[in-house]
């Protein structure tokens, strides 16, 4: 009866957030989130093409020998890669580690991939990217405006 409480996906989450409480985790976690959040924020391109090998090679361990159509760390490989965006539909994962490593990624990768070419941008550097990008749409924005306003036959 105590695994068949585990089966559900909210129970088994409920248990490992008592578990990681009772434990005294909370820090451990929130200092996890905010060093992987670190991470990726000061170096997207290294923090995807890390994801994606590191995913990879757990993600055929997880699978090798129980899934027939990951028999290489290419076939993994190809498969992480996907799930950063649309996802490949001829490989699923079959084991539960293997799930569970497909499931991070789906989630966290296309964040991650949207922002590799932007390269490094924290505090300031990110405010003042963000000013010059609204500064030069607003430009653009005032002469289409001047533009139309030239077109517009008079009244």
């Amino acid at each position: 009866m105590g695994d068949a409480r585990l089966t559900s996906p909210d129970a088994a989450l409920g248990a490992l957030a008592l578990a990681a409480a009772g434990a005294g985790l909370e820090g451990s976690y929130r200092s996890l989130k905010e060093g992987l959040k670190a991470a990726v924020a000061a170096d997207p391109f290294d923090a995807t093409v890390f994801t994606v090998a590191g995913g990879a090679l757990l993600f055929y361990v997880a699978e090798k020998g129980r899934n027939p159509k990951v028999r290489t760390y290419w076939d993994a490989l190809v498969f992480v890669s996907t799930c950063l965006s649309v996802g490949y539909a001829d490989v699923f994962a079959r084991t539960p580690a293997g799930k569970a490593i497909a499931s991070a990624i789906m989630t966290l990768g296309p964040a991650m991939s949207g922002a590799i070419f932007e390269g490094p941008a924290t505090g300031a550097v990110a405010d003042d990217r963000l000013l010059r990008l609204q500064a030069t749409v607003a430009a653009k924005l005032d002469a289409i405006l001047v533009e139309l306003r030239a077109a517009r036959p008079p009244h």
